[in-house]
């Protein structure tokens, strides 16, 4: 079934024949030479913590500056 009033919408502005669209100029691109990344290199951070367990995290060692919550004791 069909409504009477679906001629209506072609009357609003915007529902009329297209406006034919002007063709910009195609734009030559030139191709950059691709640059050469420096190399990642592995940084040995736990080093410095000493030694460390069979996961690869800081071992716990005693200190007798520290607690057992690793803050340091004040004498």
């Amino acid at each position: 079934m069909k409504d009477n009033k679906d001629n209506a919408t072609l009357e609003l502005p915007g529902f009329g024949e297209p406006m034919p669209v002007a063709s910009e100029p195609r734009k030559i691109l030139k191709l950059v030479p691709r640059q050469q990344g420096k190399k990642q290199e592995q940084l040995e951070l736990l080093e410095v913590l000493g030694p460390t367990d069979c996961s690869g995290l800081p071992a716990w060692v005693f200190d007798e500056n520290t607690d057992l919550t690793g803050l340091p004791v004040w004498r």
